[in-house]
């Protein structure tokens, strides 16, 4: 018995030693931004990077894209989202997994969260000109009420319920 439990501890030390950790990150939005936040890296001309008590910090721009000179963030990592007003003050921001009714009955409507968080990798797209071009690496999201997920979304949730059910 003692043998299987110290097979156990090995293993579950072995699983957790190969999680890669990636550099956990603060979201700085301008106070009453609500829609899409699109995070754009490897960008020459983007934002330099900066770092708050050993975490990323992403100031987001009024229009909600930020061009950004940190490369992709890989791995387990941290979130926080700030609403930021003039004076600097902030005031944080929930994020939320709206997956399932459960999450989505315990969730304020008209509250704001963040949601929806997407990584997208580097690809290759070709112009009108047939000339092909690089799409660098982003993260999006959604800042917003449960009532403003836009219709794409709602359908999705919707296609997700129905076909989950039990």
């Amino acid at each position: 018995m003692i043998k299987k439990i110290g097979y156990c501890i090995l293993f579950l030390l072995t699983i957790n030693s190969c999680a890669q950790q990636g550099e956990d990150s603060i979201r700085l939005i301008p106070e009453g931004h609500q829609g899409v936040v699109l995070i754009i890296f490897n960008q020459e001309d983007g934002e330099p990077k900066e770092y708050q008590d050993g975490k990323r910090i992403y100031r987001i721009p009024e229009n909600g894209i930020l061009k950004s000179q940190f490369e992709p963030n890989y791995g387990i990592q941290k979130h926080q989202y700030f609403y930021v007003n003039s004076e600097g003050e902030k005031t944080e921001i929930p994020f939320v997994l709206v997956n399932n009714k459960e999450v989505i009955k315990e969730i304020t409507p008209n509250n704001i969260y963040a949601y929806f968080e997407k990584a997208m990798g580097k690809s290759f797209g070709i112009d009108a000109q047939g000339k092909e071009y690089i799409i660098e690496p982003a993260r999006t999201f959604y800042v917003g009420s449960l009532k403003d997920i836009d219709k794409e979304h709602r359908e999705l949730l919707g296609f997700t319920f129905k076909h989950h059910k039990k």
